[in-house]
């Protein structure tokens, strides 16, 4: 138990709940035409015709290549930091894991991260300035047809550091990259959802789960709402939505609807109905659930949470921060955005 408690505490002191990712200018994503203060941005400009009303286009270069054939788009770098910098671009790899878009630290590479060109390496702003770059992929006649995964990125560059000091931060922005090989339109999206399974947390507070499965040929980006109607006595919840989960083709990941201030919120039965999109494709589940109680394990139906297992929690948080650690050793002092 005592080594138990100085794991819990170095836990706790390596990250602090809330802890920023540095005191230098922090790199958020922003909508065209609006860079958060202290920040720089990058944006994609240019959308294939084709997915003008493709949500996941707008924001991300989704395309599909033949072998042998190269395309071209510009992207937008802002600079709203409250000084000048000079900004590295480059491209670099990344794969989904987890229900999670995890990008590779700089320096590592894969096929599509070798396809792709620039316009420029690196672009010196003034405060509140922007330049655009060309982005090109070339894929070689030879490539394979499978989908891959990378990102363009606009990075700060480490400070000058003085005597002693051995860790600087680094911020980058980047534009997600899912590119896919093959002639025509390329392998269709598409994923299902399974049953919902109502939960209710020891603190009481209550969420709905649905567990995701990529049946497609391409990774999608899921994301959603929740609406809990016909509750006891007519009640009706607020809406609420989901963070994105991103799931390659064959894989599967749970999408979780947190509904806020819940300790309080009735049993049921309520008429759940999730609404879930990956960009053109939609799909929607209605299920009748019931809230278990507080820290009790999910009602008879629902894909099994275990609930409760303290020692086990912590085993596993610790777990997980291990290999965050590691996996962050190679780009230590980064804070990324995509």
């Amino acid at each position: 138990m005592r080594l138990l408690a100085q794991l819990l505490l170095a836990l706790l002191t390596v990250l602090p709940a809330g802890a920023a990712a540095g005191s230098a200018p922090t790199a958020q994503a922003q909508p065209a035409g609006a860079a958060a203060p202290g920040s720089i941005r990058i944006a994609l400009l240019d959308i294939p015709a084709d997915r003008a009303d493709d949500p996941r286009a707008q924001t991300y270069i989704v395309d599909n290549i033949p072998p042998g054939v190269s395309i071209t788009r510009r992207v937008e770098v802002s600079n709203n930091t409250g000084a000048p910098a000079v900004l590295d671009i480059y491209a670099g790899p990344a794969a989904i894991e987890d229900g999670a878009f995890v990008p590779r630290p700089r320096g590592e590479s894969n096929p599509l991260s070798t396809w792709v060109s620039l316009s420029a390496s690196e672009v010196a702003l003034e405060d509140g300035q922007s330049a655009e770059v060309e982005v090109t992929i070339a894929v070689p006649a030879d490539a394979p047809e499978v989908e891959q995964y990378g990102a363009v990125w606009a990075s700060t560059r480490p400070a000058d550091l003085g005597d002693g000091q051995q860790i600087s931060q680094v911020s980058r922005v980047g534009v997600r990259l899912y590119v896919s090989v093959g002639e025509g339109n390329g392998p269709p999206s598409d994923f299902s959802i399974r049953e919902l399974s109502a939960r209710r947390a020891a603190d009481g507070t209550a969420s709905v789960v649905t567990r995701v499965e990529n049946v497609g040929g391409r990774a999608v980006d899921v994301s959603g709402s929740l609406a809990l109607t016909d509750g006891p006595g007519g009640l009706t919840a607020q809406a609420v939505t989901a963070s994105m989960v991103t799931i390659a083709p064959g894989g599967e990941a749970e999408v979780e609807f947190v509904i806020p201030s819940s300790a309080a919120l009735p049993a049921g039965p309520w008429r759940a109905t999730v609404d879930l999109a990956s960009g053109w494709t939609e799909h929607s589940i209605s299920e009748s659930v019931t809230f278990p109680d507080a820290g009790a394990e999910p009602e008879a139906g629902g894909f099994p949470v275990a609930a409760g297992a303290g020692i086990a929690a912590v085993a596993l948080g610790l777990l997980i921060l291990t290999a965050l650690l590691s996996r962050r050793r190679g780009s230590r002092g980064t804070g990324e955005e995509l």
